[in-house]
């Protein structure tokens, strides 16, 4: 069973290890377990600008992983995310998976203001 939640400690330090994720754990991170076996993680900081900026740093999967589990453990972020209060979601570059939730390319990154996120885009329909 799929399951995604915040990861600190040890439980952090053993996600990166299984993920192959150089380095020591820093930022917030989500991550996906199979079971008990961690299959994907999403690292991100808040960063100030005129307003502050939600920008996610990382996102390792293992390998394996199927594209509809790339979908839900995306859809699952940004579900938490719309829970919290509205700010600014950054990602460098381009995603085309980005592109479904309502992500718009502005320069080298891909931004949306967290209320516009659509979920529902499988059912084309918008929020």
């Amino acid at each position: 069973m799929l399951t995604v939640k915040f990861a600190v400690g040890d439980e952090l330090r053993e996600a990166y290890e299984a993920l192959s994720i150089a380095g020591e754990p820093r930022g917030s991170n989500f991550v996906m377990y199979d079971d008990l076996r961690p299959v994907a993680l999403m690292r991100m900081r808040i960063i100030r600008e005129a307003a502050p900026v939600c920008e996610i740093e990382r996102i390792r999967y293992a390998d394996g992983v199927d594209e509809d589990d790339k979908t839900f453990f995306l859809h699952t972020m940004f579900f938490k995310l719309l829970g919290g209060a509205p700010i600014k979601l950054r990602i460098e570059g381009t995603e085309d998976e980005f592109g479904k939730f309502g992500f718009e390319k502005k320069g080298e990154f891909m931004e949306i203001y967290s209320p516009k996120i659509n979920l529902y885009y499988n059912c084309g329909e918008k929020r």
